[in-house]
């Protein structure tokens, strides 16, 4: 019964996390490709730290809940440090795969691999030109593009990989923390729980 609720509640706010981050991660994109200003990236960047504590909140959010699911089938209330640390990876895994997914529609099939490609060349391009930089600076930054230019298509399965190994990282980064302020030890010596 414990592992079904765990899995269905990771499944559910799993599910919740990565439609939310897809949608962070589509105006982030689209703001580089389509905005093409600095005015635009910088925008990009309050909304990139926006989702970076919508995330952490998000997923303290989840965990809490799931806690007191957890403790309100127990006698003695208790949710391991462990418990919460998985929980806040899994669901941040299971995020990934969706983010993974909507990233490889997005890239490469709404916007397509090339005009995305050329999008982010662009956009790169007119901020350099409105910050002079040095000839042997433009002549790097040139090669770069070079190289992006040329970059194949990736798969859907490297970029679905690629999005929940960054997840992943990020989960257990976070998690070592959540967990710590989530997890509730047995009170041996609690006054209400002795009289129960």
């Amino acid at each position: 019964m414990k592992q079904n609720l765990f899995w269905n509640s990771v499944m559910a706010n799993g599910a919740i996390l990565g439609l939310v981050m897809v949608a962070s991660h589509i105006f982030e994109q689209c703001a580089v490709v389509y905005g093409k200003s600095m005015g635009w990236l910088s925008f990009m960047g309050f909304e990139m730290i926006f989702s970076i504590v919508l995330f952490i909140w998000m997923l303290y959010r989840f965990v809490k809940r799931f806690s007191e699911q957890v403790m309100a089938e127990q006698s003695i209330k208790m949710f391991g440090y462990g418990t919460a640390l998985g929980y806040v990876f899994s669901v941040s895994a299971l995020s990934g795969v969706i983010v993974g997914l909507g990233r490889y529609i997005l890239h490469n099939i709404i916007i397509g691999h090339k005009a995305y490609t050329e999008g982010m060349i662009t956009t790169m391009q007119s901020i350099l030109k409105s910050n002079p930089q040095t000839s042997s600076m433009m002549d790097a930054y040139n090669q770069m593009f070079s190289q992006m230019a040329a970059q194949p298509e990736p798969t859907i399965i490297n970029t679905v990989i690629s999005a929940i190994w960054g997840y992943m990282f990020w989960g257990l980064v976070v998690g070592l923390i959540i967990a710590a302020f989530v997890k509730k030890e047995p009170q041996v010596f609690d006054s209400q729980n002795s009289k129960e």
